[in-house]
């Protein structure tokens, strides 16, 4: 490698221009990284026209009212596989390498809760409040690379980690019949830290220990910090079209900054042709532009039957405008220079669809569910050559899977991930011939495997316990040849007055202003099967009809206190998860 080479370096990473952009990102590319909530996992995140569970929060507000009372989730990702392959991301004439990360890591994906409240109004409560944390995107990336050669040496380490974690509360409230919407208010905390070192010699000599004596050398170190907070605020809206069929969506709009900082530390040393300089720069408290793009979502859920339901989810994010990450500090106006050789400086993005797709199918207490997603980039295209470095953009298809226990209120899940990506980047090039350099596109390659176990509990409410613990009573009853007699049903006069204005189906379904799961307005005649008549008269506030099995012996000649008395289903189907 002749001297001119590394002048050739030395100009693109110090005397560039201000701040160019150039391998790592302060931003996120994808949208799709990290699966979020138990259910929606399986389904392969096609839950914005489901939303019954806490995650609700995040896919479609208005969802976390029409799941049960109180519920509880949290689940923890374990990413353990990711390959990030650029093909020869530094290239020159007599030194070349392909930057390979690889990694594994353990996250807390989700943890939420949500509470319903309020009078009920439509079969239900008609308000509900939650809380979540959760991560949106995480992104790594870490290489290294020393080639040690007569004519030239080369050292290079670099390391990236970009994260994104939203802090946030949920209200919803039923609307209509068959109509929710929810309101989620977050905030996003945005961080990453960047770190490269590079060091490149070439001629004089070198000795077996690996020093080189004489010839020409440059060293460069950089360090990168941000950290931003944004209000990002998410509205839903539900829509129950018909028992099979249900629609959702979701409007994100551009996140809200409140703070913006960061810092930078760049040291670089020449020594080149006899001339040697050195340069340092380090400031905190920097303003930074990193901004969260709006976003549009719909989903439709199908059940197929009482354990089948299917699932479809289409989104769009907006795009970004071009803007520098960095503005340039006045301290180094007069100074040219960049931030980093492998550093993305830019905030551009393009309009970022994706779609994903889902199925759920219960067998008793399992359920296997399955899904398929993309996770398209959002950087720009990448040009054939350019002065400036550009972020990557690979675009990514995965499959989900999961199995899960469903047992009174308890849900147990394990599941997986992965996803494939193959596209464009960006290789630094040296051409020592033509004394130039800058970067060429190239190839590069995504994978990953995501391994998870998620866990919720949800309590029904208390309407909801009341109908299952009559079927229990019934059941036992049947059990037992109908030789007990039923609590619920006394043989001598029953003379009080009921106050509850309920009404309940065979099914169980609420329907009224009343505590219990009860919709019976009795006001009409029970007929006893037994060895006695019930002619009494009810006088609770509505009327019922019906064949009461009462196993009591005698005549029920008075006023029923209860107008929630009701005819108990011979079978209560399970409610499709």
């Amino acid at each position: 490698m002749r001297s001119f080479a590394l002048t050739a370096v030395v100009a693109t990473i110090c005397l560039g221009s201000a701040f160019t952009p150039n391998r790592s990102q302060a931003q996120a590319l994808y949208y799709r990284s990290i699966p979020i909530g138990e259910r929606a996992m399986g389904l392969g995140g096609a839950y914005t026209g489901i939303a019954n569970d806490p995650s609700a929060t995040y896919y479609n507000p208005a969802g976390i009212v029409t799941g049960g009372r109180f519920q509880l989730m949290g689940s923890l990702s374990s990413i353990v596989f990711t390959r990030r392959t650029v093909e020869n991301a530094f290239d020159s004439t007599n030194l070349d390498t392909d930057f390979t990360s690889t990694g594994t890591t353990t996250l807390p994906s989700f943890i939420g809760t949500v509470v319903k409240m309020g009078r009920k109004r439509f079969g239900d409560h008609q308000f509900a409040v939650g809380y979540s944390t959760f991560e949106v995107a995480r992104e790594s990336f870490g290489a290294g690379s020393t080639q040690v050669e007569a004519q030239a040496s080369l050292d290079l380490r670099l390391s990236n980690n970009f994260k994104t974690r939203w802090y946030g509360v949920s209200f919803a409230a039923h609307v209509a019949k068959k109509v929710a919407i929810g309101l989620s208010g977050f905030l996003a905390d945005q961080s990453g830290n960047y770190n490269e070192d590079i060091g490149l010699a070439s001629g004089g000599t070198i000795e077996e220990s690996g020093l080189r004596i004489g010839g020409n050398s440059i060293t460069s170190s950089t360090g990168i910090g941000v950290d931003t907070y944004h209000l990002v605020f998410r509205v839903g809206v539900l829509h129950r079209i018909n028992p099979r069929w249900q629609m959702g969506y979701m409007v994100q709009p551009p996140g809200i900054p409140v703070t913006q900082k960061g810092n930078v530390f760049r040291r670089t040393t020449t020594a080149v042709d006899g001339n040697d300089s050195y340069f340092v720069f380090d400031k905190g408290d920097l303003s930074t532009n990193i901004p969260i793009p709006f976003e549009l979502r719909t989903g439709f859920e199908f059940k197929a039957n009482a354990t089948t339901v299917l699932s479809v989810d289409a989104s769009v994010t907006g795009p970004v405008r071009t803007q520098a990450v960095f503005d340039r500090p006045d301290q180094i106006a007069d100074v040219p220079g960049n931030l980093g050789v492998y550093y993305a400086n830019s905030t551009e993005r393009r309009w970022t669809p994706n779609v994903a797709v889902g199925s759920e199918h219960m067998f008793g207490k399992v359920v296997v569910a399955g899904g398929l997603f993309t996770n398209i980039s959002s950087a720009p295209d990448v040009p054939a050559t350019s002065t400036v470095y550009a972020p990557d953009q690979v675009n990514m298809f995965g499959a989900a899977f999961s199995i899960g226990v469903d047992t009174h209120g308890y849900r147990l899940t394990l599941g997986a991930n992965g996803y494939f990506g193959k596209g464009d980047a960006l290789s630094f090039k040296i051409d020592p011939d033509a004394q130039v350099s800058g970067y060429e596109r190239t190839k590069a390659t995504i994978s990953a495997l995501v391994l998870y176990v998620a866990g919720a509990v949800s309590v029904a409410s208390k309407g909801a316990k009341d109908v299952q613990q009559k079927y229990k009573k019934k059941k036992a009853k049947k059990k037992n040849g109908n030789a007990e007699e039923d609590p619920d049903a006394p043989s001598g006069t029953d003379a009080g007055t009921d106050t509850d204005a309920g009404t309940e189906t065979g099914a169980g379904t609420e329907t009224g202003a009343g505590a219990g799961a009860d919709t019976d307005a009795d006001a009409g005649t029970d007929t006893d099967a037994d060895a006695g008549t019930d002619a009494g008269t009810d006088t609770g506030a509505g009327t019922g009809a019906g064949t009461d099995a009462d196993t009591g012996a005698g005549t029920d000649a008075g006023t029923d206190a209860d107008a929630d008395t009701h005819t108990p289903p011979e079978e209560s189907p399970a409610e499709p998860q």
